[in-house]
């Protein structure tokens, strides 16, 4: 069943008087008009906020589902993600560095924008990239109720892992995850922004060309498969925001896939884009052990990184401490590690563990990475000595 025609009608009226009060002002570049409003009322509609009144889908939050809603998705960020985001944060002030790096690269992050935000809450930039395609900008206000309660069934399913435990189970990602609906990245991202208080302001389809150069998406980017890629075109998406009225912040997320023979066959304009953007702060965090692999796998986007990052976060999943040399990085050990998961038993360090024993400030008072019971994560920082 539609939304009544009475509420279109004077949400159509009250989007109206919207246009005309904001038309011709801006905020830091970006025109602050009727479709940044939609963008930030769905946004508020997917986190389970209130919406105002003269909002096109006001009526829709009104209904039994979207109260209950609101309680469910409030109620499982509270009781976990909230309080560890928080003791990151507290953490963070004692044994934290502010990076010299406008942009933060955060590789093979999926739609985890809100780690990358709590370590690195003001960078300009955040780059992000991952096998899922970045899936279509939720658009709430031209679909019917039963169009909206699935999308928000599908979200709050998607969103269980990383709710609970801080990451997204990536054999299971790619089943929970839709690129025609609510729980696509784009609308994970939009969730996590508007769940912390971020405020968007315009979201669109981009890649990056032969040339390595961002450019706008096209209706093609969306019909690419892994089967069958075509070379030198990645798409992505482009969502800008701000927190407390400060400054334009702008996330991108591309889909790609960074082994060494997909790059060099499907997407050798990513590593040249990469560079064009760097230096970078860089974050990792459950990123499978993927850079352990010596050869012929993630050799390219590993150098990549090293080579482009000024300063780097990471639990044990990451690049293995074996690659960062002592007269090129300064290191710092937190936390507790002893080995891996059993899921990736064969990647123990015994170089990390000797370290993380010797010279760790102490167990990590919050979840981050695979092993997410209390005392029992590990994070290594690595400056980049000039």
């Amino acid at each position: 069943m539609n939304l009544t025609n009475r509420s279109l009608l004077n949400a159509a009226v009250s989007c109206l008087l919207i246009s005309f009060t904001l038309c011709g002002k801006s905020d830091h570049g970006f025109a602050v008009n009727r479709e940044s409003v939609q963008l930030n009322e769905a946004a508020l509609l997917l986190a389970g906020k209130d919406l105002p009144k003269d909002s096109k889908i006001y009526p829709y939050t009104q209904t039994a589902f979207y109260r209950s809603y609101k309680e469910q998705i409030n109620g499982a960020w509270n009781r976990f993600q909230k309080p560890n985001l928080q003791k990151i944060k507290d953490w963070w002030r004692k044994y934290g560095s502010a990076p010299d790096s406008r942009t933060v690269l955060y590789p093979f992050s999926g739609p985890d924008i809100m780690n990358a935000l709590v370590f690195f809450p003001d960078n300009d930039t955040y780059i992000l990239f991952g096998l899922e395609p970045p899936g279509v900008i939720p658009a709430p206000g031209s679909m019917s109720t039963e169009e909206i309660t699935r999308g928000l069934n599908g979200l709050k399913s998607s969103l269980g892992d990383i709710l609970r435990m801080n990451f997204f189970k990536t054999e299971g990602m790619a089943a929970e995850l839709s690129s025609k609906s609510f729980n696509s990245i784009t609308g994970l991202i939009m969730y996590f922004l508007a769940t912390n208080g971020c405020t968007l302001l315009n979201v669109r389809k981009i890649a990056i060309d032969a040339q390595s150069n961002l450019d706008p998406g096209t209706p093609a980017d969306e019909r690419i498969q892994w089967q069958n890629p075509p070379r030198s075109r990645v798409p992505g998406v482009e969502i800008s925001f701000k927190k407390n009225s400060g400054k334009v912040q702008i996330i991108r997320y591309f889909m790609l896939n960074v082994i060494d023979y997909a790059l060099t066959a499907f997407s050798p304009n990513f590593i040249p884009y990469l560079k064009k953007e760097g230096p970078f702060a860089t974050i990792i965090k459950s990123a499978s052990y993927l850079m352990h692999n010596d050869t012929a796998k993630f050799t390219q986007i590993r150098a990549a990184i090293l080579a482009e990052t000024k300063y780097l976060l990471q639990d044990d999943s990451g690049i293995p401490l074996r690659y960062f040399k002592p007269d090129q990085w300064k290191l710092g050990f937190h936390g507790y590690y002893d080995q891996p998961i059993g899921l990736f038993s064969n990647r123990m360090q015994p170089d990390l563990k000797k370290a993380m024993a010797a010279g760790s400030t102490g167990p990590l008072p919050f979840s981050y990475g695979y092993d997410c019971k209390p005392g029992q994560s590990n994070l290594m920082t690595a400056q980049r000595i000039k």
